[in-house]
């Protein structure tokens, strides 16, 4: 096995890596104590100044001082010109203070210096004895460091360190790299040989390295590992070696189950279809037909399982008896009767159903062992061997259980036709589900036709007396209008009012005032010819007759044959000032094809009649003037 390279890569050098790293630790750290040292030589180089700007003060106090006191202008250049050469002095400043004559400065700079904040200051009192015991301040004596100094002395200073620091990282670094080398880098070469010889012939070779044996370190361990994982990988291919015999001796067989799996598969798939085909022919049959799909979907399933005979039980309404709810038979002869069981009689195979709703039997004495006799004799009698049996059970609701049988054993119901059972049990009972509920809309259609009917019967006859109520002539009335509109065929309306009788109200009571509207309403209703009559209450004692394809004359024989139909009642009217018994005034109008645009002037037209009618003397039939004979009354009037 040999280590390869990726192209474009280079190989590099753990040392070299460990020497840079070394290096840039070094120059960070020289940094580091460059600038510590630098400050630290500041610090000193400015002492050292200070010391130095107190040793002139000293040296030059007394001198200044007397030759201020003596006005020796000379001396005094002299001896600030002699202050101001010495290196550290960048200017010297003397102010001369007399109570007799104005202030006075004298300055000596050394060439180049310029004022900084970095070198020291030093600011001294003059004074002067004139003799013993006497003290005179004549002046006042400052000393200015030149910043140039404290800088070159910096200079020298920091050159020293660097020089320093870089020596000894080097020397560091090149220890470093001397010791990783002897120690690291040809051990790890080595290794690094040994692992690009290995191959799965050689595995067994262990890795060596020339050291001393006093030395367990690092790379003790790395070889030890290297050592270990060569015995696992060894073992490991060894143990591949082995799985691959097995699995070669196991491939033919996954062959033969994957095939026996997929032919299971399709065997599914088909069944699967097949019941949805079943499922949406039921879900979209009429109610009258869904028992004969059942029957058909029974049927094919039963063939799709090879199986004899397929028979659908149900319980009784009393819930006492199971009975055969669709049954269908392969054999040409003549089934035995598969009658009703008891509840109690099939006890076992019913608790047997409830505790899993999908059972199977591969043959008779399996069926036999587990249910009673009594209980596999029907089955028996059929002739079946394999059989199975599904519940149709939801939440709450119960619709039998499925029997599907075949005339001969089996090692087992495959797993196929097991969820091909289910499938149906299923299917079935989504079917029993769906057939109650269009049984429920159906009977509930029926009676929400039934109260529709009632409730617009209501809503268009007058509860007392039987008759079309306002609503139901207003309909009536607006058709026929516009029938005659179009056709041109007469219309005649009456309107008819009975005679007094809020007098008969307040005589006789209203009890009695009802019965009289209901015996006026038979009255008129016996006194219609046609069928498209129409006799309706409109009002509390007013009633409106139309007649359509009515001209004059008929219509006022016809009207006045519902007066006399109401007056041969003989009602007794005691409050009544025109007769004995109760009498009704009838206003009759006919519409004028040509002047009307609505129903409304044939109405009024007939009301104004029955006003005639009541001012003529009340129980008479009067015609409605026409409309333009009343224009003319009003303009001559």
């Amino acid at each position: 096995m040999a280590l390869i390279m990726r192209p474009g890569t280079s190989m590099g050098s753990l040392g070299g890596r460990l020497v840079l790293a070394t290096l840039s630790f070094c120059l960070v750290f020289t940094l580091l104590m460059i600038v510590v040292s630098t400050l630290s030589a500041w610090k000193t180089g400015v002492a050292a100044m200070t010391s130095e700007l107190m040793q002139i003060e000293q040296v030059y106090q007394g001198t200044l001082s007397k030759s201020i006191w003596e006005m020796d202008r000379e001396s005094l250049q002299t001896h600030l010109s002699s202050a101001a050469k010495v290196s550290a002095v960048g200017q010297v400043t003397l102010k001369i203070t007399s109570t007799n004559r104005a202030p006075e400065t004298l300055v000596s700079t050394n060439a180049g210096w310029s004022a900084s904040s970095w070198a020291p200051t030093r600011r001294l009192a003059l004074t002067y004895e004139p003799y013993p015991g006497a003290s005179e301040t004549v002046g006042e004596l400052t000393l200015y460091g030149d910043e140039r100094v404290l800088w070159a002395r910096l200079r020298g200073e920091v050159s020293t360190i660097v020089a320093t620091q870089i020596i000894q990282s080097l020397l560091l670094a090149g220890l470093i790299m001397l010791m990783f080398t002897r120690l690291v880098t040809v051990h790890v070469q080595r290794i690094a040989s040994h692992l690009g010889q290995l191959a799965p012939s050689n595995l067994g070779h262990t890795l060596v390295l020339n050291r001393k044996k006093l030395h367990h370190d690092e790379l003790t361990l790395l070889v030890t590992g290297v050592n270990e994982l060569q015995d696992s990988l060894a073992d490991y291919l060894a143990k591949q070696e082995r799985s691959e015999r097995e699995l070669a001796k196991h491939r033919d067989r996954l062959a033969e189950l994957v095939q026996d799996r997929t032919a299971e598969l399709e065997a599914l798939a088909a069944a699967q279809k097949v019941v949805l085909t079943l499922s949406n022919r039921i879900i979209h049959a009429p109610l009258a037909e869904i028992d004969h799909y059942n029957f058909e979907c029974l049927r094919d399933i039963a063939m799709r399982l090879n199986a004899s005979d397929a028979v659908w039980y149900v319980i009784d309404p009393g819930g006492n008896e199971y009975r055969a709810f669709l049954e269908w038979h392969a054999s040409t002869t003549a089934a035995p009767k598969t009658g009703g069981f008891s509840v109690d009689g099939w006890s076992r195979l019913l608790a047997t159903l409830a505790q899993n709703n999908l059972v199977t039997f591969p043959s008779q004495a399996a069926l036999a062992a587990a249910v009673t006799p009594d209980e596999s004799a029907p089955f028996a009698a059929l002739g079946l061997e394999a059989t199975a049996f599904a519940m149709l059970r939801g939440a709450d609701e119960q619709f039998g259980f499925l029997v599907f049988g075949k005339r001969m054993e089996v090692p087992q119901w495959r797993s196929d036709e097991l969820a091909l059972l289910a499938m149906t049990s299923q299917m079935l009972l989504q079917s029993a589900r769906h057939k109650a509920q269009l049984v429920d809309i159906s009977e509930a259609h029926r009676a929400l036709q039934t109260a529709n009917t009632r409730l617009e019967n209501l809503a268009r006859t007058d509860p007392l007396t039987g008759l079309p109520n306002r609503r139901h002539f207003d309909e009536f009335k607006d058709n026929e209008f516009w029938r005659s509109k179009r056709s041109g065929q007469p219309l005649a309306l009456l309107i008819c009012d009975i005679d007094f009788f809020k007098g008969y109200n307040d005589t006789y009571g209203q009890a009695q005032g009802d019965q009289c509207l209901c015996a006026v309403a038979g009255a008129l209703r016996s006194s219609l010819r046609r069928a498209g009559d129409m006799v309706a209450r409109i009002g509390g004692e007013e009633f409106a007759v139309l007649l359509p394809a009515t001209i004059k004359e008929p219509a006022l024989t016809l009207a006045e044959s519902y007066r006399k139909a109401v007056a041969d009642l003989a009602i007794p009217h005691s409050a009544s000032s025109v007769a004995a018994y109760v009498t009704i005034s009838i206003g009759l109008a006919v519409l004028d094809l040509e002047g009307a645009d609505d129903f409304d002037a044939l109405f009024r037209q007939a009301d104004q009649a029955l006003y005639r009618a009541k001012a003529g003397g009340r129980n008479r039939v009067a015609y409605a003037v026409p409309m333009k004979d009343i224009l003319d009354e009003q303009c001559t009037s």
